[in-house]
Order: C-alpha cells, then structure tokens, then sequence
C-alpha cells in the first residue's frame, strides 16, 4: 500500500487523513489515492468547505464503494460480507422467508453494483451515513414492495378460489351472496388464511393449478381415495371456518345463516363434482 502526502497530491489534509484510514480498513483494496480524492471530491455538496465535509463523511465505506464503482472483484466480496451478511436476520424479523431473502439480496448485488442496465446505485451512495445502514433501508424497501405484491397476488388469487369453489348459476345463493358479499368474503378469506398449509395448498392445486384427485395423489404419494378425502377435508374446513366467522361477524338467527350455507355448500358439491368430471 502506498501512502499518500498532502503535498504530493495538492489535497486538504483532512482528506489525506481520511485516505489513509481507509486503506488501512480495507487493506486488500486497490484504489489509487488521486483517483479516491476525486471520488470524494465530487461528493462534496456545493458551498461547503472541504476539510468541514471530509469531516463529516465516512470516508471507509466511500472507499470501499469507489472500489465496488471501479469493479473490483475484492471489492465486490467485501459488500457482500459487509453490507449484505446482516441482511438475512433483518429481513427474518419482517417474516420474510430464506428464499425470498436470498432474492432480496440478489436484486440489490444487481442494483448496486452491476446497474442492469443503468448505472450502479452505489454511485448515488455520498457518504454522508454509513455504508451499511443505506444498505440496510434498500433492504427494507425492496422487501416491503415484495412483501406487499405477495399480498395483493394472494388477495386476487384468493378472490380467483372463491369464485372457483363457489361456483356462479344459483339464484338464492347468487341472492344470499349479494346481500352478505363483504361479510362472505372477508369471512371466507379468513377461513383461507386459518387453513393448514396443505389444506389451502391442496385447495389451490385443484381449483386453480387444476390438479386433478389422480395427480394430486401422486404429487403426495398417496392413494387417489386418500388425496379425494384431502380434497373434502380442506373444503369442509374452509367451509365451517367460514360459517363459524360469519356467526361471530352477522346479526341474523342461525337457522337462516344455516340456509345460507347450505345453499354454498350444495354448491361447492355441484362445483367439485363438474370440475372433477372435466379433469379425469
């Protein structure tokens, strides 16, 4: 590693400073001094003395992303180990999975450092915090407009599975569901959201992979009778869910909420029974 001088460079002395203590964190980075001073230079807001900016800075992490501009491999594995390795535990906390994690990540390596397409963001980083919490709030970011397109997908899905199990063509139950539409829906999006994973899974394979009681059978290495009784289960589950709900939620005597759901179950029937006909 080279040293820099003040006088060798024609730079303010509390720039020289911050150049020496960055070659000293990231010893294995390869960034010549003029070239880092211009770095920072440029980063120096307008009417601002630079010895009161440099002071202010974290000249480290400009560092280390002046070497990720210039596309240092090293450079490139320091990041990750720096900036991306909190990632995980963050995002964990957010209830984001493994996966998605993962991807979370991989898309900001893309946007930082790569640009796919556009400049790589890390020029936009001026130092003025530190390196790993800019990370940390493009992490965030990034995870709650994931976050938030998974909710809308499985509300439209969601929507998509009750019109499928609770099939069109009934006037009473066309009548029952107009009148008690919010409650029905949002009693019966609840009933979803309680269900086993493989209840709501199985659900969805059948009415919209469309999945037929053979192949669902061998995707879970059973008998076509012990995949049909997952079928019914998960239905009836969903079904009393939603009953019980609607209980709780409407002000009407069970006997009529009893004829309402009659009128969806034999409906359910009719559906199951035409889409399994269809399917075979």
């Amino acid at each position: 590693m080279t040293c820099v001088s003040g006088n060798d460079l024609g730079l303010d002395a509390a720039l020289v400073d911050g150049i020496a203590a960055a070659q000293r964190d990231w010893p294995a980075l390869a960034v010549p001094a003029d070239a880092f001073a211009a770095y920072v230079t440029a980063r120096i807001p307008d009417g601002v003395l630079p010895a009161e900016a440099v002071g202010q800075m974290h000249t480290s992490d400009l560092y280390l992303a002046c070497a990720c501009a210039r596309g240092d491999a090293k450079a490139f594995a320091a990041f990750d180990e720096h900036c991306l390795g909190q990632i995980d535990r963050l995002l964990a906390g957010m209830g984001v999975d493994a996966d998605a994690s993962a991807e979370v990540k991989q898309e900001l390596r893309s946007r930082v450092l790569v640009g796919d397409g556009r400049a790589p963001e890390i020029l936009d980083f001026t130092g003025r915090g530190d390196l790993r919490s800019w990370v940390r709030v493009m992490a965030i970011r990034q995870a709650l407009r994931r976050l938030e397109r998974a909710r809308r997908d499985v509300s439209v899905e969601d929507d998509e599975l009750m019109q499928r199990i609770v099939a069109p063509g009934n006037p009473e139950l066309d009548y029952a569901k107009r009148i008690y539409r919010r409650e029905f829906k949002e009693a019966f999006e609840a009933a979803l959201r309680e269900l086993p994973n493989r209840e709501r899974t199985v659900l969805r394979q059948h009415y919209i992979d469309g999945l037929s009681i053979d192949e669902i059978g061998r995707l879970y290495r059973v008998h076509r009778s012990t995949a049909g009784r997952m079928l019914v289960r998960a239905r009836s589950l969903v079904i009393e869910t939603t009953r019980a709900r609607m209980m709780q939620d409407l002000d009407i005597p069970p006997q009529d909420l009893d004829s309402i759901m009659r009128l969806i179950r034999s409906q359910i029937d009719i559906s199951l029974r035409v889409l399994q006909r269809g399917r075979r």
